[in-house]
């Protein structure tokens, strides 16, 4: 069997790559060529000696040096790839070709066959990947549609200049419907004093949720969705990397009847407790909220099944939450997955803000805390907590952290159930804490009044 599946020339147009290289290297085109650089990267040109150009011509730009044959081939010299161009001669031979009016046209001519290119390997990898019939057919499906997920989101990344007012009109709607009284600009959920400091989780922001273990972040972020998808009809989705779907289930259940799970799963229960319970099911079966327990899931996962739920439903997701981030998983090609965890976990956060802000949901995402809390005066947590925290709080819009107090209950004594969310960065608006009430019984929160101890 082959080991190569390509077809013998794959989609092309040197002429087009030369003439579009001669205009921007002409002298005074400088200002032309930063447009049009813009919409290229250097693997979209086909010959070794238009991508050694091009790279040159670029770094001069990017220097905003003087362009012309001298100053490409110093900076060939310097990179090393002057031979790649045939000399000096060569890179002369290959500024002389003929210049065109609208490079843009060229550009997009260049890109479009890079493209198709890129397709081609795609496809002919698939093709010789399933022939082989080495790998599962889904994991074959996954890592295709991942691919094509990256491939588009190459061509995301190329977005222009947006006039203001294209800005302005989808601004305004929301604007105006918010003085209308139609409800906050973001995503509530059903947390009043929280829903009022944040106007409601904002579409494309990245909310970091903390807590040491056992506190109950979790519950929490579970409350969230649960009550997002009773009030607003939100459409919920939840990665849950450390619990399995049925566990998941058994709190919303618990939750949602109020009924203490552990008792009932030790058989401890009357008919008037199983149809509290058979009434919060059928309740639930109603919500559109979606579960995923992948153990081992990176972003790229992530963003090819919501896109994959899009394209199935026609039904976009309003709110993803991901449990938890040290869990996550980055691609055994990604450099930070060799490198230290700091670097690793500032890859999957960076991610996780893009997926935000390119699908334009909130993603919230639970979050360990180092030690270091467990060692300080009251133990209420702060940013520098956060494990691997510099990395987290740069691509976060807004962190909060659950702070319980932990103290040895002794016998007969109630457990201290209060608890407070401390919102301690918000990127658009107030910080602030919100008292909160722990129901352990029932993995829920609630708030409690500010008055109340």
């Amino acid at each position: 069997m082959p080991a190569d599946w390509l077809p013998e020339r794959l989609p092309e147009d040197l002429e087009a790559e030369r003439s579009l290289l001669a205009t921007c290297c002409a002298p005074g085109a400088e200002a032309l060529a930063v447009d049009v650089t813009g919409l290229l990267e250097a693997d979209d040109f086909v010959h070794p000696a238009h991508r050694a150009v091009f790279v040159a011509l670029r770094s001069l730009l990017d220097q905003q040096l003087e362009v012309n044959a001298l100053t490409l081939k110093d900076a060939l010299d310097q990179d090393g790839t002057l031979a790649k161009v045939g000399g000096f001669g060569g890179l002369t031979e290959l500024l002389s070709a003929e210049e065109v009016g609208r490079p843009q046209v060229l550009a997009d001519l260049v890109r479009r066959k890079s493209r198709h290119r890129a397709l081609v390997r795609l496809g002919s990898q698939l093709v010789r990947q399933a022939a082989e019939e080495e790998a599962p057919p889904d994991a074959l499906i996954e890592a295709a549609a991942q691919d094509l997920f990256l491939l588009a989101q190459g061509d995301r990344k190329k977005k222009g200049l947006d006039h203001i007012a294209q800005v302005a009109q989808e601004s305004m709607v929301r604007l105006l419907a918010r003085l209308d009284g139609q409800g906050s600009m973001g995503l509530k959920v059903g947390f009043s004093r929280l829903d009022a400091l944040t106007q409601g989780f904002q579409p494309g922001n990245l909310v970091v949720l903390a807590a040491r273990p056992g506190i109950g972040k979790t519950a929490l972020a579970l409350n969230w969705l649960l009550r997002a998808a009773l009030h607003q009809r939100a459409f919920g989705a939840l990665f849950s990397l450390e619990m399995s779907s049925e566990e998941v289930f058994n709190r919303l259940l618990s939750a949602q009847a109020r009924v203490n799970m552990k008792a009932v799963q030790a058989g401890a229960f009357d008919a008037a407790v199983e149809a509290r319970l058979l009434g919060a099911r059928d309740e639930l079966l109603q919500l559109p909220i979606f579960i995923n327990d992948q153990a081992s899931i990176t972003v790229r996962d992530i963003q090819a099944m919501v896109d994959r739920h899009l394209a199935q439903s026609n039904q976009r997701i309003d709110l993803l939450i991901v449990d938890y981030l040290q869990l996550m998983s980055s691609p055994d090609s990604s450099r930070a997955a060799k490198q230290n965890e700091a670097t690793r976990i500032g890859e999957i956060s960076r991610g996780l803000k893009l997926l935000a802000k390119d699908r334009g949901i909130p993603v919230v995402v639970l979050s360990q805390l180092n030690r270091e809390v467990e060692h300080r005066q009251g133990g209420r947590p702060q940013l520098s907590d956060l494990r691997d925290s510099g990395a987290i709080e740069q691509g976060a819009d807004m962190v909060m952290f659950i702070h319980r107090r932990m103290a040895p209950v002794q016998e007969g004594q109630e457990p201290d159930r209060t608890a407070e969310l401390i919102v301690a960065k918000h990127r658009n608006g107030p910080t602030g804490i919100i008292p909160l009430f722990f129901e352990g019984e029932y993995a829920t929160y609630r708030e409690l009044e500010r008055d109340t101890g």
